[in-house]
């Protein structure tokens, strides 16, 4: 695996300054672990998926924190059966933390996490929907925004006031002068800030939205009432963090025209309404290398080379995509751009094997599903048209395996990653972190990393078949010489940039905002 060095500074020593002596209070959708029993019918945890879990987990190695969430699976809420079950100390890779999980009925969770987060503001902030024929707001819609989405955010904002309260009130404080530092992530704790506040209005609010934020155009297609609750909503926080200075001006610009009287600084990221200040920064998500190495030297990485050698140990070229299967990732145009290189380049035929990884997800909704079948069918007419008996040109893995996905990264020649737009994609930097061969990354103009990585990229619009198709083709002839060169320059930008330092800005901007008394200091044990 190739080295990155990440700044080695006193980022760490930073926070754990900034924090004091507060209680650091992390929310977000799903929970860092994931709770189940064993064969003795013991409580154990295995860690949760996503890529919130992974930006976070860097976070809790620095210091104590509590991470509040919702149950998500029948462990959860066992683990968790009502408001007034403690938290959990659990194990998070080599740290421990303090784990409170909301447990709110299935129904209602469906139709926050299902129906509203998931239908309605991903797709909206992923410029997804067919808007001459889908969303159609009527009063279902309304009853799920009500009876669901708003539910979850007001019992996630209540237990962080719990949390908090409780240890003032052991500590023999007063209520109203909570000091807690919390930190919301994401579009599905939009309605958790302003709710927060109003418990605790003296604590440090901010929070990170990891996905793109679109226009002012855009928002206006959902209701005028949903619209103001998020944007009401999320100017309490003292800080909100997009991954790039495109959305957090996007943000800014949609917040000075739905908020009434509201000022917007766009060239200082501030905004404020109601006399309160807030900033809006970009602060892009990158990986933690130390995480990725524990990943591949582990049991389920040695397997995974072994399964994978007669894919991976000859010479044949080999590109490589590791999504979640689901439209924004835009699988099918990358296999039909595979399926054109080859039609252009016969020569290419035989000799080149495409590795996908594809992660299933949300496949309870019937748009997932049937994305599902159309990259079953991409795969299924490309293999039909040019495999040979000795060759099969695209070879697919529909599993949650990270260990399986990061060895095949190790090995590629290109890394094709086309989104059609995305916050981030990490995959892009985790590439570049673990590849051993100087592969090539192939990137959307549209995903967030390609605000970063563009010099070190082959960029493609992810609409354009023909332009990724000649990209896909480039990327394979390129030279060793320019190969090279265009790692080094990746690496470098990868590894400029550490969790431990995204995390240190956001602190750091936030008490700058809403400066906060150091912690008293303790008095001697002797009489003076």
């Amino acid at each position: 695996m190739a080295t990155i060095e990440q700044p080695k500074n006193t980022a760490s020593e930073e926070i754990a300054a900034i924090v004091g002596g507060r209680k650091l209070i992390v929310a977000t959708n799903r929970g860092p672990v994931e709770f189940y029993r064993d064969q003795r019918g013991r409580f154990v945890t295995r860690r949760g998926s996503g890529g919130v879990v992974t930006a976070l987990a860097s976070l809790a190695q620095e210091l104590p924190l509590t991470w509040i969430a919702v149950t998500m699976s029948d462990g959860d809420r066992e683990a968790f059966p009502n408001d007034d079950a403690p938290a959990r100390e659990v194990r998070l890779g080599q740290q421990m933390l303090r784990v409170r999980y909301v447990n709110v009925p299935p129904e209602v969770y469906h139709r926050h996490y299902d129906e509203v987060s998931n239908q309605w503001l991903w797709f909206l902030q992923h410029y997804l929907w067919d808007t001459a024929r889908s969303p159609s707001f009527t009063e279902d819609q309304y009853v799920s925004w009500d009876q669901g989405y708003r539910p979850v955010n007001r019992a996630i904002a209540e237990a962080i006031a719990h949390e908090e309260l409780a240890g003032v009130q052991e500590q023999g404080g007063v209520t109203d002068g909570s000091d807690a530092i919390v930190f919301l992530q994401d579009y599905h704790l939009y309605l958790t800030a302003e709710r927060v506040r109003e418990h605790l209005p003296q604590a440090v609010v901010q929070q990170f939205v990891h996905i793109p934020w679109p226009a002012i155009r855009y928002w206006e297609f959902l209701p005028e009432r949903f619209v103001l609750e998020i944007f009401e909503s999320l100017a309490a926080n003292d800080v909100i963090g997009f991954q790039s200075e495109r959305d957090a001006r996007n943000f800014l610009e949609c917040a000075r025209a739905f908020l009434h009287g509201s000022r917007a600084d766009l060239d200082q990221g501030r905004l404020i309404w109601r006399r309160h200040q807030l900033l809006a920064r970009a602060y892009p998500v990158t990986v933690d290398t130390e995480e990725i190495v524990q990943v591949l030297n582990s049991a389920a990485a040695k397997l995974a080379r072994k399964e994978l050698a007669p894919l991976l140990e000859d010479d044949m070229p080999v590109i490589v995509r590791v999504d979640r299967l689901e439209p924004t990732k835009n699988i099918v145009r990358g296999f039909q751009a595979f399926a054109h290189m080859l039609e252009l380049h016969p020569d290419l035929q035989g000799k080149v094997r495409f590795l996908a990884f594809l992660v299933p997800s949300r496949q309870s909704l019937d748009i997932y599903q049937e994305y599902d079948r159309e990259v079953h069918g991409a795969i299924e007419r490309v293999n039909d048209t040019y495999r040979t008996p000795d060759w099969e040109p695209i070879t697919a893995f529909f599993e949650n395996n990270r260990a399986r996905a990061l060895v095949a990264m190790q090995r590629y020649d290109v890394l094709l990653v086309n989104p059609i737009i995305d916050g981030m994609n990490l995959v892009a930097k985790e590439g570049i972190v673990v590849n051993e061969r100087n592969g090539v990354l192939v990137l959307s103009r549209t995903a967030g990393a390609y605000t970063q990585l563009a010099a070190a990229a082959l960029p493609v619009t992810a609409t354009d078949i023909a332009e990724t198709a000649e990209q896909l083709y480039e990327a394979l002839i390129m030279s060793a010489h320019e190969r090279q060169e265009r790692m080094e320059k990746a690496r470098a930008i990868v590894g400029s940039y550490s969790p431990t330092q995204w995390a240190l800005d956001q602190l750091r901007d936030a008490a700058l905002t809403r400066p906060v008394p150091p912690a008293p200091k303790q008095q001697s044990s002797h009489a003076s």
